[in-house]
């Protein structure tokens, strides 16, 4: 598996778990799942393997409850665990880092200008017609 294809399969394995602990009761475990959910796309490298690692074990406690969505649920933080644990450090970090700059904009600087309170065509401002040139 290449691109962001296992991350979005370990988040949607993580916010199935959220839903079957919420139907075996298990309010707590299943914010958990979601908060997860938040912490797997925002994080990379090392540290959404170490993620991973504590889903795993997250998941193997809660395999213990006895109800059977419960079970379900930590069959699926298993293999959310085990997917980042596997291939953690090659799933793309979603974030400020893919956004790219956006082109100078004289006129932009002249409008910040104005909500700053400064005087655009003042030679002295920051965004003045001398720093145009």
């Amino acid at each position: 598996m290449t691109g962001s294809r296992p991350l979005w399969i370990a988040a949607l394995l993580l916010v199935g778990a959220a839903g079957a602990y919420w139907g075996a009761g298990s309010v707590p475990l299943a914010l958990l799942s979601l908060a997860s959910v938040a912490a797997v796309v925002a994080v990379s490298g090392l540290a959404r393997r170490i993620l991973g690692v504590l889903l795993v074990g997250v998941g193997i406690a809660s395999a213990f409850q006895g109800h059977w969505l419960a079970i379900a649920a930590s069959v699926l933080v298993v293999a959310s665990g085990a997917l980042q644990v596997a291939l953690g450090a090659r799933m793309p970090k979603i974030g400020v880092g893919g956004q790219k700059a956006r082109p100078h904009d004289p006129e932009t600087d002249m409008w910040r200008a104005l909500e700053r309170g400064d005087d655009p065509t003042d030679d002295k401002a920051p965004g003045g017609p001398s720093s145009n040139e």
